[in-house]
């Protein structure tokens, strides 16, 4: 068994909960969004945000539903960063999928990564932890400041603290507000909490970096 795969194989009924959270998300709603959102989360995706959500909580001690129901807010969030970004970005296929954009208008686009960014929200509150909900949405502000900010910005080569600037707004907050909500839906102190979140910090911004070396090192083939 890979690295990669023990990774994942513990939490594997809790990530089946949490997409079954996600697709309920729309129940209720026009079919177009739940059609969409079925879509969206049917395309794939490593699901390593929510996985390391659980792992995290269920090593802290806190209560698998209200971990559940954290890690399905994340993923939602997540997954309406990506279908804002594959419209801002003209991107047509993600993972060899049809990108939502890509079948519909962009005015419908925006909407329903607005509707999911909303039901995101409802999620966390449903954690019934006032700190997760706040670092939750503060770190939708990181996201969208960081994507403004690279809008605005000529294409000229960064520095290092600038491409640290730009890969914590774009991954690693959100990294980091996996393992952070994690401890503050958990019976732990604030000593652990400030480490489980530097902990994510580390495991976001290396996981980018490392995407980033593989786009200029990797076969195309």
């Amino acid at each position: 068994m890979s690295t990669t795969t023990s990774f994942f194989v513990p939490v594997q009924d809790q990530i089946h909960r949490v997409e079954h959270l996600m697709r309920s998300q729309a129940e209720g709603h026009n079919p177009d969004l739940k059609a969409a959102l079925d879509h969206l989360i049917s395309s794939g995706g490593k699901r390593i945000r929510p996985t390391l959500t659980i792992l995290t909580g269920r090593m802290l001690g806190a209560d698998e539903d209200r971990l559940v129901t954290l890690a399905a807010a994340i993923e939602l969030l997540h997954t309406a960063t990506l279908v804002h970004d594959d419209l801002i970005d003209g991107s047509l296929l993600r993972r060899g999928i049809p990108t939502l954009n890509s079948r519909w208008s962009p005015g419908a686009t925006v909407l329903t990564g607005d509707f999911l960014f909303a039901r995101a929200a409802k999620l966390a509150a449903d954690t019934e932890s006032v700190p997760a909900i706040s670092l939750f949405a503060t770190t939708l502000g990181v996201i969208v400041n960081g994507e403004i900010t690279q809008l605005f910005t000529s294409r000229c080569r960064a520095n290092r603290d600038e491409y640290y600037q730009r890969i914590y707004a774009k991954t690693a907050s959100l990294f980091e507000t996996c393992t952070c909500c994690a401890a503050l839906i958990s019976p732990v102190s604030a000593e652990t909490t400030t480490l489980v979140r530097q902990y994510g910090y580390d495991i976001g911004m290396a996981f980018q970096i490392i995407d980033d070396v593989f786009d200029f090192t990797s076969d195309q083939s």
